[in-house]
């Protein structure tokens, strides 16, 4: 049985190992519970003949806890180390050894039942979809059907097997019929889905039926279906520029935003919460003026995010295209990568902690636990911070260097966003530029009108 410590303060600093840090304020403000386990633990480290907790690891800390199934001695630990050596990047590991404590002790709150997937495996699709779906991988054209760009075949193979699941949860057979395309039609108006994405998924399908000559009635079930979404979407477009509205226009508004977020990060109690803020902040300053698809949103240390002189670059290949993407960051947000290298420890730690990311091919975006996280989490944030997903900063960048540079500001955009073609370009200089140049004027008609006149100049 553990002996009870009554050391008192006085005692525990008589110790060698505090001298460096006798006058220390810090030190001053730990309580006597405090000191005790952190001596403790300084004493364990000693006896180990490990000279720094810079890289301990969580199983240390385990070893320190002595198999106890409990986390009460380390969250005392925690509160030790965060006193006295505030913002040290050993707390990572610490909570990382809480963590995998109380996982086995949270009380179970019933099975939690999985959401049912909306689509089924490739390999479980018929043998004919499968063919004709690699054929259009390799480049053959079928049927007087071109095959579509290779980076758009993740989304054919995608829509396909979200079809077959909708067919057989209706209990059709593993056909591409009308009623095939009807139960799939359901399904997606049911998900409450956006109409853009709507004509996407029925042209996708509509693509592949043709492909592989689908019999009339199905073929014009989509192409019905196709044009139906395609009028809807046109006439939503004004909720796009409802959300371009919230985030300024402009990618200075957004990084600005992003200055605000980070500024909230230590109010916030939750580990959780506070990386959430800190990914949001990162994912908007760093998207608005690199503005790829959300596929290519994955940066890794090491693999497509480097380091050099001072300065972060980006290096990858565009997932649509596979044409070769690179650019150097602006260091003024080299802040954004930085915290998320950092997640609240003392920024001293920058050179130790960045080299470690590199060293572990780190994802740039991970959660409170250190995952990488979900493929959709970017849009996810852009969605909390502006209503609508980061697909949205493609716009921004658009409008804001098309009003303000003309055709020079549209080629800057095109590529910022990694586009080659200018009939892309076209389409966001008649939509998104048009707007512009009617928001802009809106802009200055407010400039001289009443408060109580503001109203009459926000587009609706």
């Amino acid at each position: 049985m553990k002996t009870p410590d009554y050391r008192t303060k006085f005692e525990i600093l008589q110790q060698g190992r505090w001298d460096p840090l006798i006058g220390d304020p810090n030190l001053e403000q730990a309580t006597v519970h405090e000191l005790r386990v952190l001596d403790d633990f300084l004493a364990f480290l000693e006896a180990r003949q490990i000279a720094s907790f810079t890289d301990i690891s969580a199983q240390e800390f385990h070893r320190f806890n002595h198999g106890r199934t409990a986390a009460t001695m380390l969250r005392l630990l925690k509160r030790a180390i965060m006193t006295v050596f505030s913002g040290h990047p050993c707390i990572l590991a610490l909570e990382e050894a809480i963590r995998s404590l109380e996982k086995g002790r949270v009380r179970s709150r019933g099975k939690r039942h999985k959401s049912p997937s909306k689509s089924v495996p490739f390999d479980q699709l018929p043998k004919d979809w499968q063919t004709a779906l690699l054929h259009m991988e390799e480049g053959f054209d079928r049927n007087g059907q071109l095959p579509p760009a290779s980076g758009m075949m993740p989304t054919h193979k995608m829509k396909m097997r979200q079809l077959l699941c909708s067919a057989r949860a209706a209990g059709l057979p593993d056909v591409l019929s009308a009623e095939s395309v009807r139960a799939y039609a359901r399904d997606l108006r049911d998900r409450d889905l956006a109409p853009a994405t709507l004509r996407s998924s029925f042209a996708a399908v509509q693509k592949v039926a043709r492909y592989i000559a689908a019999d009339d009635e199905t073929l014009s079930l989509l192409t019905d279906l196709t044009r139906l979404y395609e009028t809807e979407a046109l006439k939503a477009k004004s909720k796009k520029f409802q959300h371009l509205q919230r985030t300024g226009y402009s990618p200075v508004a957004l990084i600005n935003q992003a200055h605000g977020i980070l500024d909230e990060v230590d109010e916030l109690l939750s580990p959780r919460s506070r990386q959430e803020r800190r990914n949001r902040a990162a994912a908007l300053a760093l998207f608005s003026i690199m503005p790829v698809r959300l596929a290519d949103t994955r940066f890794v240390f090491g693999e497509t995010l480097f380091w050099n002189s001072g300065r972060y670059s980006i290096e990858t290949r565009l997932s649509k295209s596979h044409y070769p993407w690179a650019t150097e960051v602006d260091p003024r947000l080299n802040i954004f990568i930085d915290t998320l290298i950092l997640r609240g420890a003392d920024p001293v730690w920058i050179d130790h902690m960045r080299d470690a990311c590199f060293e572990k091919k780190r994802a740039l975006f991970v959660t409170s636990t250190g995952d990488p996280v979900a493929y959709g989490y970017v849009s996810d944030l852009w969605r909390s911070a502006v209503g609508t997903g980061e697909h949205i900063a493609r716009t921004i960048l658009h409008t804001f260097l098309g009003i303000e540079l003309g055709q020079a500001g549209t080629d800057m955009a095109m590529a910022a966003t990694g586009q080659r073609h200018h009939a892309t370009a076209k389409a966001y200089q008649d939509d998104a530029l048009g707007m512009a140049q009617r928001l802009k004027g809106q802009a200055e008609l407010t400039k001289i009108a009443t408060q109580t006149e503001m109203e009459m100049f926000v587009f609706q």
